[in-house]
């Protein structure tokens, strides 16, 4: 994970640049090797965790005309690039092959990129600057405009109020924008797919903010975010688990259906292609070893965030079969204290019971793995403190008391002392693809009794919900864990894991004719139990603001945080 930062001022002016605040926030995010370049008017910094290749390579990259910065993983590269060789240095070497003259070679460049990543590419030659989030959204790219007409792009912002901005969006993820340096009011998107509804208002909210004239140009269109056609044989789980039967029977007679079998075979081949590279593609050494020299780490260096549930426990079990044997595997679960008043003031909050129970199902199917339980306990008067001070400025832009309670949830975890992990693996997704909130259900029934419009009712519910996962969960998400020198990576957000899944009709992913608990993410808690799993399948779904009980009911979720106001750096009450 890196942090990158570009800021293009007027008449070679590039003083509304990095502050030292942002500068530390950014050195937070790659401390392992730091650069800057100003090439005409532009500023680029880049501060590079170690994750790829031989040793650390240093950002920004200039080879010819171009000057690369890029965050992300690439996880289709195998017989492309040499494993000694990193990401940035590889892709700056193919952009070079490229006509730049034309954007056509460069566009079907990125139609072959797969992983999650952000890049910011500067053409001396041409005066363009060209920048992108990947189609599903993964990392964080903050833009700004600010009163002395100087545009910035960064992994994470930190306003302050002599540096305010008068707009502040993380970039939407449509595509890959690209701004002439004498042009900054017209901007281009080249889309990753056509633009619907929902994206063309992300659009417009962008174009009003930064004040551009918004041009689209051709669709980059990768197969598999186009292609959604159906892998497997049909089957409907609500006839498969019709009748009242106990659930260890049921479990039984829908694993032995060919096609629910066919299903989890492509779910297991894919979901463990995708572990396996966001578990092999890291430093051979941990946070804690990598400036000291030493040949041989036996360390942990991955990690899950465990709350217990369904979702972190199918990751633990299949990270065991890539991390080595050697090592141990850290899971962080986090408890906060309750609120004043409260008769309960023991950490043991629903999420520490589960991971403990949970945990006894990893020992029992993965006996020879060290795993390290790290219990972090977090009292109301750090939670403010370090709120106020310092994870505020991390979930910028966003305001709402979900973002606050989420936010700090995540930075408390990935913060945990005795964590050495560089790789932080995250359930996120899973609710989303295989249809785990509340939400989904109560979709599903207020349909009425027929099968056809609840089917449709809940196939817009879920299409929703993963349209909008970058915009509410991932940048944020982002920010916060690699603030603390960890790779924040999710392996249920993968591009041809995601095409499967989602070309799965609604039924043949969940079932909300069985309780909760069960028929919600019904497809993953039969993969679960296929794995061998057994109380983790049956656990059900709890949002971790609760589940950790940093938050309680009461609140509502949308409101607007009194810490994450920022009002006075929002002049135009930009939100």
């Amino acid at each position: 994970m890196c942090g990158i930062f570009c800021a293009i001022g007027q008449n070679n002016d590039v003083s509304c640049h990095l502050h030292s605040a942002l500068e530390e926030l950014l050195h937070n995010r790659g401390p392992d090797v730091q650069d800057k370049l100003i090439v005409d008017n532009v500023l680029l910094a880049g501060n590079v965790l170690w994750q790829q290749g031989a040793a650390p390579q240093k950002q920004p990259l200039v080879e010819n005309d171009l000057v690369l910065l890029f965050n992300g993983d690439l996880y289709n590269l195998d017989e492309k690039k040499l494993e000694s060789e990193a990401d940035s240095a590889w892709l700056i070497k193919e952009l070079n092959k490229c006509n730049m003259n034309e954007d056509e070679q460069l566009l079907a460049l990125l139609r072959q990129l797969e992983g999650p990543y952000c890049l910011i590419l500067y053409n001396r030659r041409e005066k363009a600057l060209y920048f992108c989030r990947d189609a599903l959204g993964r990392n964080s790219l903050i833009i700004e405009r600010h009163p002395n007409n100087c545009l910035k792009l960064m992994s994470t912002s930190c306003p302050v109020l002599e540096h305010m901005a008068t707009a502040a969006l993380e970039l939407p993820p449509l595509g890959l924008y690209k701004l002439r340096l004498a042009q900054l009011n017209e901007c281009c998107l080249y889309p990753w797919q056509p633009l619907n509804e929902q994206t063309q208002q992300q659009l417009s909210t962008l174009e009003t903010a930064m004040e551009w004239s918004m041009r689209l140009g051709q669709t980059i269109a990768p197969s598999w975010l186009l292609d959604k056609s159906l892998q497997v044989s049909s089957y409907d789980l609500y006839t498969l688990a019709a009748g009242d039967i106990p659930l260890e029977l049921l479990h039984e007679r829908l694993l032995g259906n060919e096609a629910v079998q066919q299903a989890l075979s492509k779910l297991d081949e894919l979901l463990q292609r995708s572990v396996a590279a966001r578990v092999l593609h890291t430093a051979p050494v941990c946070r804690l070893c990598s400036g000291s020299g030493s040949g041989r780490c036996l360390h942990a260096k991955i990690c899950i965030l465990f709350s217990g549930g369904i979702d972190c426990s199918i990751l633990a079990v299949l990270a065991d079969r890539y991390v080595p044997p050697s090592e141990p595997i850290e899971l962080i679960n986090v408890a906060f204290e309750r609120v004043a008043g409260a008769a309960d003031q023991s950490w043991s909050v629903p999420d520490r019971q589960t991971s403990l129970q949970s945990l006894l199902e990893l020992q029992r199917l993965c006996p020879q793995r060290s795993w390290q339980l790290l219990q972090v306990n977090v009292s109301r008067e750090q939670l403010q403190q370090q709120l106020a001070a310092h994870i505020r400025q991390l979930i910028y832009p966003l305001r709402t008391v979900l973002d606050e309670s989420l936010g700090s949830a995540f930075w408390f975890a990935a913060a945990a002392a005795d964590s050495t992990a560089r790789v932080a693996l995250l359930g996120s997704g899973a609710d989303e693809l295989f249809g785990g909130y509340t939400r989904h259900r109560n979709a599903w029934r207020r349909a009425g009794p027929s099968a056809a419009a609840r089917e449709l009712a809940l196939r817009q519910e879920l299409e929703m919900d993963w349209q909008r996962i970058p915009a509410r969960n991932l940048a944020r998400d982002d920010r916060i864990i690699a603030d603390c020198g960890k790779t924040a990576r999710a392996p249920f957000i993968e591009e041809h894991l995601a095409q499967f899944v989602r070309s799965l009709a609604p039924q043949q992913r969940c079932c909300y004719a069985l309780p909760e608990g069960v028929g919600d993410k019904l497809l993953l808690r039969l993969y679960g139990h296929r794995l061998g799993l057994r109380d983790a399948t049956l656990l059900k779904k709890r949002a971790i603001q609760f589940g950790s009980r940093i938050a309680d009911k009461k609140q509502q979720a949308t409101q607007i945080s009194e810490y994450l106001r920022f009002d006075s750096l929002q002049p135009n009450g930009v939100q």
